[in-house]
């Protein structure tokens, strides 16, 4: 039997009617503000993901294990606080919460240019920049997760990721190339300027969503228990069918992701000597197919039902990989092969997140959903690191070669559990399912 809806659902419908109707979410001022904001933060993103391979590699020439270990440090802090700031962030308003991340990520990646302006820039220090901003990545994704349920109603956090998603990957396709032709004039360090500013661009924007459900907590509201709430949230994502599912793949996925990600640079800018621009070019190319598959796959989410989207994408991600490590065995070809890698890995990796898109939302309740977001979140991010450590130690006693071979054989252990999974028979959500 479906679930009546919510009271918050209701509110929304009754207050934009419009938007209940419309199937364009940007039809919500407070959505596109936060639409905007999203925009200056993807940039940013982009371009730091861009200049830190390019300076630890080639200007402060660090070793393939300090490669994952900063690689390691700019996830740690799903690792570390990813649980308690569920707790946190359903406790305290999330708005609040974006604009300070927004400012700590403006911080911390401010302190780069000035270093290197004044000749102290090291590798440690990149170390440091990727803990903080990690840190402010935690409180920033389960705040965003948490604040869009209060911005549209729940059926429609689906088109708003959706939204969200098609211009990420449209800024995907832009930034790194022209950060990769930038650096032919400017030292990478110095792409650091344009994340500054993106950030606190994204801070000024966020300060102006008016969150109407959003209060702030009263002071005589009586303390909760902290570990109860936290296990509150544990225990949602362990006896929801989907939660579990989506979550074990994403831990497994996200494990041997980490080793790829931290090792192609490596590959690509020390072993194969590919210069910069010609770096970010294949970055651009897997943006490219991401697009493509942000057009495609939300008729093709329609057509073959969300859940079993997500399930056949889900397979198709290690074949993706593969040429990959190919590139590193057949170095005569080896930049067609990155290339081809990039291109089936931006449109997989795409296509999986618009099958999934608001799934999480629809079958989590809403005083959850914040501890349910972070508890996922400190497995399947924390996942990440910790496969990229294991793919610099692995390279350091073997090649990097190795490192991505075993990275493409880890990927295939969630086809395991697909195919064990009651999961392989549904096409879309079960009404029962849903909050």
């Amino acid at each position: 039997m479906a679930a009546s809806p919510s009271a918050q659902d209701q509110t929304h419908a009754s207050r934009s009617p419009e938007l209940a109707e419309s199937s364009d979410v940007l039809r919500h001022p407070e959505f596109r503000r936060l639409w905007v904001a999203n925009a200056m933060r993807n940039a940013a993103a982009e371009v730091a993901g861009f200049a830190l391979p390019v300076t630890a590699l080639l200007l402060l020439h660090a070793s393939a294990l300090e490669v994952s270990v900063i690689f390691f440090c700019s996830r740690l802090g799903y690792l570390l606080i990813g649980l308690p700031a569920g707790v946190w962030v359903d406790r305290w308003q999330k708005k609040r919460i974006l604009v300070i991340s927004d400012l700590m990520y403006a911080c911390s990646f401010g302190s780069i240019p000035i270093a290197y302006a004044l000749g102290i820039l090291t590798v440690p220090q990149m170390m440091a920049v990727a803990f903080l901003v990690s840190t402010s990545g935690v409180f920033f994704d389960v705040a965003h997760a948490s604040i869009l349920p209060q911005l549209l109603p729940k059926k429609r956090i689906a088109d708003a990721n959706a939204r969200l998603q098609t211009s990420q990957t449209a800024i995907q396709a832009v930034s790194p190339s022209v950060a990769g032709v930038l650096t032919s004039t400017i030292a990478a360090p110095l792409l650091y300027c344009f994340t500054l500013l993106c950030h606190l661009g994204s801070a000024l924007v966020v300060g102006k969503i008016k969150v109407v459900q959003e209060k702030p907590p009263t002071s005589g509201a009586p303390q909760r228990r902290f570990l109860r709430e936290a296990a509150e949230g544990i225990k949602v994502l362990r006896d929801q069918p989907l939660l579990r599912l989506l979550f074990a793949q994403a831990a497994l996925n996200n494990f041997g992701a980490g080793m790829m990600l931290s090792m192609m640079p490596v590959f690509l800018l020390k072993e194969i000597h590919l210069s910069p621009w010609m770096f970010g070019l294949l970055s651009t190319l897997g943006a490219l197919a991401g697009f493509s598959a942000s057009l495609v796959c939300p008729r093709l989410r329609r057509s073959l039902g969300e859940i079993r989207m997500t399930l056949v994408f889900s397979a198709l991600t290690p074949a993706a990989l593969i040429a990959a490590p190919l590139a590193s065995v057949f170095r005569d070809v080896a930049v067609p092969l990155a290339a081809a890698a990039q291109i089936c890995i931006g449109f997989v990796v795409v296509g999986r997140a618009v099958a999934t898109a608001g799934l999480r939302a629809r079958v989590t309740p809403t005083q959850y959903l914040g501890r349910v977001t972070a508890a996922n979140n400190v497995v399947t991010q924390g996942a990440t690191p910790l496969g990229s450590v294991v793919g610099g130690l692995i390279a350091s006693a073997t090649t990097t070669s190795v490192s991505l071979w075993v990275g493409v054989l880890e990927m295939c252990i969630p086809l395991i559990i697909l195919i064990n999974s009651p999961m392989r028979s549904l096409r879309t959500l079960p009404p029962e399912w849903e909050a």
